[in-house]
């Protein structure tokens, strides 16, 4: 959790070429069959190297610090496995000026894909295929970022578990409306019977996962199935 800008030319960072390369295949699609793109970033998984641009859109704020619960305090009463690698390792390895800079980094880095993400938007609008796209945004994970001592996502707890999934269908499918909010339990393993039911394909009868796009709600969420 080092922090430092982006060393090259920003055009170079693999947030930016991610996009370039998206919006290529967009523009170079097959117009006579349906495409289905899939881009995924590195950023804002460390290393936290933002371009100095975003760097210094944060330099100056003040940033919320990491919280300990009263039980995170004393390894010597948490599991084995809780209290190895990076709990114990971060506990001793990171001042506090270095947990602030790493947090505004962090943060410095989501805005960076967020203005990316403008790119391949408006690169749908141009092409005339915004209407007739489905957009979903979601993460693998989320980062403790020193909350319980704690970085990465080694542990079950929420921020770490916890990711955006911000779904726009095509126009005209109310299914998802402007602006809802869905607080149904759900999964990764969710995504595919999603995106499947709202270009109206059957989700094969093996698959686990639930479509977001129906009223079915599940009453717990066994994550050794997701």
């Amino acid at each position: 959790y080092f922090t430092r800008p982006w060393h090259l030319p920003e055009y170079t960072h693999s947030a930016n070429w991610t996009v370039r390369e998206i919006c290529r295949y967009i523009v170079r699609r097959d117009p006579t069959r349906p495409s289905f793109w899939y881009m995924s970033f590195v950023a804002p998984h460390p290393p936290l190297t933002p371009p100095e641009a975003y760097t210094k859109l944060y330099h100056d704020l003040e940033v919320d610090m990491p919280f300990v619960g009263d039980w995170a305090e004393d390894i010597s009463t948490m599991p084995y496995a809780y209290k190895s690698k990076q709990h114990a390792i971060s506990r001793r390895s990171y001042s506090e000026q270095m947990v602030r800079e790493a947090r505004r980094a962090y943060y410095a880095q989501c805005t960076h894909v967020d203005h990316q993400l403008r790119l391949v938007i408006g690169t749908l609008r141009e092409e005339g295929l915004l209407n007739d796209t489905i957009i979903m945004f979601t993460a693998d994970h989320g980062d403790m970022l020193g909350n319980h001592h704690h970085y990465g996502k080694t542990v079950f707890y929420e921020d770490s578990t916890k990711v955006p999934m911000l779904v726009v269908p095509a126009a005209g499918d109310n299914r998802f409306n402007i602006g809802s909010q869905d607080g149904r339990l759900t999964a990764l393993a969710d995504i595919m019977p999603t995106l499947l039911d709202l270009c109206c394909v059957d989700s094969p009868s093996q698959v686990a996962g639930l479509s977001l796009a129906k009223e079915i709600r599940r009453d717990l969420l066994d994550g050794d199935l997701y």
